[in-house]
């Protein structure tokens, strides 16, 4: 056998370096084979080039998201910030690769003859600054782990226990008021609609006083029909001040009697009977709520003089204010069957006064209901409300209803989370201190909380509305549903226990007493709190989980197969959280993409919906973040 060549001769070795003093020519230089290039990289510096840029960037998004959070910056400026800094990196290489410093400043690299480089010196200090970057970076997770996350979670708590303690100790102001329902004194009992229209409107524009605390209607018509002593009332409430009345009304006659009680020793601070024809109700309202405002001492309003809104309703057709008051009663109420009702008697106003613009934005308000309810589809309710707020912001450019009414849409048909923060954004300036702007700050904080983890401002806000409404049932819920999301579910058991002891009927409440208990541990407990849920759909979903977690599968399968059957349709949502907490993923991502068609709005929770934490895990959970906006 011939001799094996020597190992040395199976490897091309580069060509020879020019001689010491030889400059060499760039352009005779042959392609860099894999390993020359690596090292050529590294005594290029781009290597330290790319560390820096990485940590610097880990920095300044940092940095940037507090700033994002603190300014309520739009979703976008996130997205576009991420953006600048993927592009800005091969961008920085490409630049260290063919750029040296040198003492003459920046010159391609090239250029500069090995006996003139600097790039050892450049070296160290790119050195020195990862260092001193890593320092500050650890500094900053170690302050953000140690110290801001821990006040974050005590101002939760701060704001918990605020709405907790009990507010009998606490100095009742001397300007407060609670107008409560007025009862219907007329001859049938048939004007329920009008006297609860009269009391909710006089709510509305007494909160228009910036030194009056006005009770909102839900704490307020929570006396409806209860005889209770006005001490009582205004001692729960925290008023010092209770305007109550009656109505009785036969055609277009009206007779409204009207009181306003000191509640600490019953004196009536004032008091009148009116005798009026029907088409006078406009100006009897501002009558009504300058007298009040009077006898209070209260300061109205600079840019309302007479402490309300001309014409409050956006119409002078008694006729069709009259029928919008019915509509407003049937879908304040909310039983089943109601969205039809309201529905109608907003078209019936709009036969009367076609560019009568709340009447146009109550009716967008109904169209989105019924798309929860599953009554329309998406693209119908879509399409009738985009018409409604149309024909509404047509009749008045600045119908704060309107706004609001499009940004339900926005948020619980489309997902188009940006808009429904814009439109919110506009409600609220126009009503600052109505109830339309309050209900629109609530829902926005509420999707800044889900979309950026901002639920101590949700959470803050949600308790000084509690203090205005403190028998507030819904805000009660949505309260619980905060503290559950910031993991407090101690917290949030108290605050369901209360709600259920206001109102034991409220639905969900205690199917989601017993998911929480459940997640605690408590699994008898969480048990015997969603048997006593009223609401079918919320119960069955609470038994699934249970009857899952005790291991009993075959009862927590019938009671899932039960819920698909009959509620597949418009609780996809919450059927794919079932799928997602029995580890059944593949169910899960198939209920998620059924409701990603029914209404996009009940998927702005999943990222911090307990019950679909298995799924953390799940590339296709992160495309589904991605998919529906809620990663920034």
């Amino acid at each position: 056998m011939p001799d094996e060549p020597p190992l040395e001769s199976a490897v091309t070795l580069p060509p020879p370096a020019p001689e010491h003093g030889t400059p060499a020519h760039h352009h005779d230089r042959p392609e860099l084979p894999p390993i020359r290039f690596l090292e050529e990289l590294k005594h290029r510096n781009v290597g330290r080039v790319a560390i820096l840029y990485i940590v610097v960037g880990y920095v300044v998004l940092e940095v940037f998201e507090v700033f994002f959070h603190l300014l309520e910056m739009p979703a976008w400026a996130g997205r576009v910030a991420v953006l600048v800094m993927v592009v800005g990196f091969p961008v920085v290489l490409i630049f260290a690769w063919a750029y040296e410093i040198t003492p003459e400043g920046l010159k391609p690299t090239e250029e500069v003859s090995p006996k003139h480089s600097i790039r050892h010196q450049t070296g160290k200090r790119l050195d020195r600054a990862i260092i001193a970057v890593l320092v500050i970076a650890l500094s900053y997770f170690v302050v953000d782990k140690f110290w801001l996350s821990k006040r974050a979670a005590s101002t939760v708590e701060h704001a918990t226990a605020t709405v907790k303690a009990a507010p009998t100790g606490a100095a009742v102001p001397e300007k407060s008021i609670a107008v409560l329902p007025f009862v219907d004194m007329s001859e049938k009992h048939d004007q329920e609609y009008f006297s609860d229209g009269l009391s909710e409107e006089l709510i509305d524009h007494l909160a228009h006083i910036p030194d009056l605390k006005v009770i909102a209607r839900t704490s307020a018509f929570a006396f409806k029909g209860k005889n209770e002593d006005m001490r009582s009332i205004a001692s729960k409430l925290g008023v010092a001040n209770l305007l109550e009345g009656s109505v009785r009304k036969a055609g277009s006659e009206l007779r409204i009697t009207v009181q306003l009680i000191r509640a600490s020793d019953g004196v009536h601070l004032w008091s009148e009977i009116y005798a009026r024809k029907l088409n006078e109700i406009f100006k009897l309202q501002d009558e009504i709520s300058t007298t009040v405002a009077q006898a209070l001492n209260t300061t109205l309003s600079a840019d309302k003089p007479s402490g309300i809104r001309s014409a409050p309703t956006g119409t002078l057709n008694v006729e069709a204010y009259n029928l919008m008051l019915k509509g407003n009663y049937f879908f304040l109420r909310g039983d089943q069957g109601d969205d039809a009702l309201a529905t109608k008697f907003y078209k019936d106003a709009l036969q009367v006064d076609s560019e009568y613009a709340t009447a146009w934005a109550k009716l967008a308000r109904v169209y989105v209901w019924q798309a929860t309810l599953g009554a329309l589809t998406a693209q119908d309710a879509e399409a009738k409300t985009r018409e409604a707020v149309f024909r509404a912001l047509g009749a008045d450019p600045n119908c704060a209803e309107a706004y609001f009414a499009r940004g339900n849409m926005a948020l619980q048909i489309l997902g188009d989370w940006d808009a429904a923060a814009a439109d919110y954004e506009r409600a609220v300036s126009l009503d600052a201190n109505g109830t339309v702007g309050d209900d629109a700050r609530g829902n926005l904080l509420a999707l800044k909380a889900n979309l950026y983890g901002q639920f101590g401002n949700a959470i803050d806000w949600t308790s000084r509305r509690l203090e205005r409404n403190p028998l507030d049932t819904p805000n009660m819920f949505s309260l619980s549903i905060y503290e559950t999301y910031t993991g407090h579910l101690e917290e949030a058991a108290a605050t369901l226990r209360m709600l259920l002891e206001i109102d034991p009927e409220v639905l969900g409440a205690n199917a989601q007493l017993g998911l929480n208990l459940l997640l605690m541990g408590k699994k008898k407990e969480a048990l015997a709190a969603t048997e006593k849920e009223s609401d079918k759909a919320t119960k069955l979903e609470g038994l699934v989980c249970i009857y899952w977690a005790m291991g009993r599968r075959a009862e927590s399968d019938s009671a899932l197969g039960a819920l698909e059957k009959e509620f597949g349709k418009t609780e996809a949502y919450d059927i794919a959280s079932l799928h997602a907490y029995r580890g059944e993923a593949d169910s899960a991502f198939a209920w998620l993409d059924r409701a990603d068609h029914q209404a996009k709005g009940v998927l702005l929770s999943l990222k911090y919906e307990p019950t679909f934490l298995r799924l953390h895990s799940d590339l296709r959970f992160k495309e589904v973040l991605r998919k529906e906006k809620l990663l920034l």
